[in-house]
Order: structure tokens, then C-alpha cells, then sequence
């Protein structure tokens, strides 16, 4: 019995090892945010230092790296959050968007923010200050309405 499962324990920790050489996708470098939101005149203060704490993993160029993203299959599964999150939303492209799919981004994160799927249950498990609190939203959800009226003017 402890023979089998000492093999066990072995085989598993050699395609743990072999795993390991998968490349997981996750960028190496960040580039230059030179259209980032935090260059526009859309969001400052409070606002973009939330955005930041609650959105930027996911939604930006501006990645910060736990130690677990180096690991397979934990580094897989932050690579398809993170390409999947910039799909829909990436802040470090804002000023790229034009003020019709920007001021639909902002609807979007009016209802992600307001209906609480975002930031994602998962992330703020892991990540505890980047849960919102019921004034961090109100001030996004209003900030949301001041900057889509600012692209109206």
C-alpha cells in the first residue's frame, strides 16, 4: 500500500516538474501606457487609485504578478483571466478607444461594477483590497455618469 502510493506522489510530482516548461502565455514585459487612463482627463484622485487596486490586474497592461502566476497550472488559468478581461476592457489602451466605445465601457462598468460581478469573487478572494465597499462603488458608478457626460460635451 505505502509503495503504491509513494509512485503516486512521484508521478505526480514529475508532471508537476514536466508542466512547468508549458509556456502559459502571460506577457513577460509591460509595455509603455502611453494611452492609459491614467493620462486622461477622465479619471484622477480616488477614482483612478481604485481602478487601479480593483481593475488594472485584469484590465490593463499593468499587471502585478503574485508568485503563484510563475507556477502551471496556476499561471494558465491568470492568463486566460487576463486575456479575457483586456478582450472587453483595457485601460492601458483607453485613449485608443473612440468616445462612442468608451462612453459603452463606462455603461459596462456601471453594470459590472453596480450588479457586483466585478471585480471578479475570485479575485478578491485572493486579492482582499481590491473588494469594493459600498461608497467605492457609489463613486465609481458617479464617476462613471460625470465622464460619459464629459465625452458628450
Amino acid at each position: 500500500m505505502m509503495k503504491a502510493v509513494k509512485k503516486i506522489l512521484i508521478a505526480l510530482a514529475v508532471v508537476f516538474i514536466a508542466i512547468q516548461f508549458i509556456p502559459s502565455g502571460i506577457p513577460e514585459n509591460i509595455p509603455e501606457d502611453k494611452n492609459s487612463i491614467a493620462n486622461s482627463s477622465l479619471a484622477a484622485g480616488p477614482v483612478l487609485d481604485q481602478i487601479n487596486k480593483s481593475c488594472f490586474d485584469c484590465h490593463s497592461n499593468q499587471v502585478k504578478f503574485p508568485w503563484y502566476s510563475r507556477l502551471a497550472p496556476s499561471s494558465w488559468l491568470l492568463a486566460i483571466h487576463i486575456s479575457e478581461g483586456k478582450s472587453h476592457l483595457n485601460f492601458s489602451e483607453w485613449e485608443a478607444y473612440s468616445n462612442r466605445e468608451k462612453i459603452g465601457l463606462l455603461e459596462a462598468i456601471k453594470d459590472e461594477v453596480g450588479s457586483g460581478k466585478m471585480p471578479l469573487k475570485s479575485y478578491v478572494l485572493i486579492h482582499r483590497d481590491a473588494k469594493l465597499n459600498s461608497e467605492e462603488i457609489s463613486a465609481l458608478l458617479k464617476w462613471a455618469d460625470e465622464a460619459s457626460a464629459r465625452i458628450l460635451e
